[in-house]
């Protein structure tokens, strides 16, 4: 390759031999690993502890056996139930966290024990049987059929747009999607505007300037850095998805392909959209301790959608306000693919997103190019962004 082409990608490939063959990069990755490894097992142990319980039985509790196995499988949880011989025993189990809680006692007299505390999810079930048994016995006593009761004062639920079988693993896929998007172009982007600032402050940018053209050394820099990230992803992304498949976590695997060539797709053009701006940022300043004073408001649109994304689309996916945030460029490329790994965002909307946060992408070139080229070689006091702009 020759001309502006050839100087761009010589450039890029320097950064990616740098990056890749630096500790960090290894270092980083094996810390990402940790990191989601360590959500993930969180995720699963404090969700298998709260839909698994133990109690223990005790006394006349005993006959409730029945009713509290048929009350736990109706909510989906997991109920180990044993009977103890007498109290002692009993209390013996749920002291050494044997059991969860020993339930004794009859009716009118029924007490829940704990170790230190009965979890929230236990006590309600065990109440819930408690309460029905009583008014069971209190219409039997009445002369009432307790089944016919309970026909007549049932109610029926019936959904209009019934929530599909793959619903809890399209929210899973959504949260490993939007965890990887916010953390590769967070760190990616960073990683632009620290090496802006080295080099400006090493004066190296100036013997580099003296062969290359500005922008064609912006454009290498981002491109380069931006492949590595991408790489990265990729290593996340292949791991990820060999764990989920290996261990049954996702049961169809369309959904979690589909899911990562859209993080691709946007990882590509949320990094490339904020790192002109981690660029033009980072030739503001001369030293890397005047870095996160000019950043700080660049982490603002990449951490709303992640927060939007985190805690209110996997309870309401069709929410007003994520909905229209996510056509919107430095917010979509979070929200939309977040959006379409839960299935509610249709393919013409996720074309209208694309189209727009690359014609932003557009402008951001041309606005970053003119300010790193007005500012990279001025060191000392930090250039204010008006004065970057205006200047030819």
């Amino acid at each position: 390759m020759t001309g502006a082409a050839g100087t761009v990608a010589l450039v890029a490939r320097r950064e990616v031999s740098t990056q890749i063959r630096s500790r960090t990069f290894v270092i980083g990755l094996l810390l990402m690993l940790l990191v989601f490894g360590g959500y993930g097992a969180v995720f699963a142990f404090v969700g298998s502890q709260a839909s698994a319980s133990s109690l223990v039985l005790d006394g006349q509790a005993r006959e409730l056996r029945p009713p509290l196995a048929a009350a736990a499988h109706r909510r989906g949880s997991t109920l180990t139930l044993a009977e103890a011989g007498n109290r002692g025993t009993g209390e013996s189990m749920v002291r050494t966290g044997e059991a969860d809680a020993m339930l004794t006692g009859g009716p009118g007299t029924y007490q829940l024990v704990g170790r230190d505390d009965v979890a929230a999810g236990l006590r309600e079930l065990v109440t819930e049987v408690v309460e029905q048994q009583a008014v069971t016995a209190a219409l039997t006593a009445a002369g009432a059929d307790p089944e016919q009761v309970s026909t007549l004062s049932g109610v029926g639920i019936r959904t209009l747009e019934p929530a599909g079988p793959e619903r809890g693993q399209r929210v899973g896929i959504a949260f490993a999607v939007t965890f990887l998007l916010f953390f590769s172009v967070t760190a990616y982007g960073a990683a632009v505007a620290q090496g802006v600032v080295e080099e400006k402050s090493g004066r190296v940018v100036e013997l580099l300037l003296a062969t290359i053209p500005a922008t064609h050394l912006l454009a290498g820099k981002i491109l380069g850095l931006g492949l590595v990230g991408l790489l990265q992803l990729l290593i996340l992304a292949g791991v990820g998805t060999a764990v989920a498949l290996a261990t049954g976590l996702i049961a169809v695997p369309v959904l979690l392909v589909g899911a990562l060539v859209s993080a691709l797709v946007w990882y590509l053009v949320g990094f490339f959209l904020f790192a002109t701006l981690y660029a033009a940022a980072g030739a503001l300043v001369s030293r890397q301790e005047e870095l996160q004073s000019v950043t700080a408001p660049i982490a603002v649109p990449l951490l709303v959608p992640f927060l939007l994304a985190v805690a209110i689309l996997p309870t309401d996916p069709d929410n007003t306000v994520t909905t229209v945030l996510s056509f919107v460029p430095f917010f979509s490329q979070t929200l939309m693919p977040a959006r379409a790994a839960l299935g509610v965002a249709a393919g013409w909307e996720v074309l209208v997103a694309l189209v727009l946060a690359l014609a932003t992408l557009a402008g951001m070139v041309l606005l970053s190019a003119r300010v790193y080229r007005n500012s990279v070689l001025r060191t000392g006091a930090r250039v204010p962004w008006r004065e970057a702009l205006s200047r030819p």
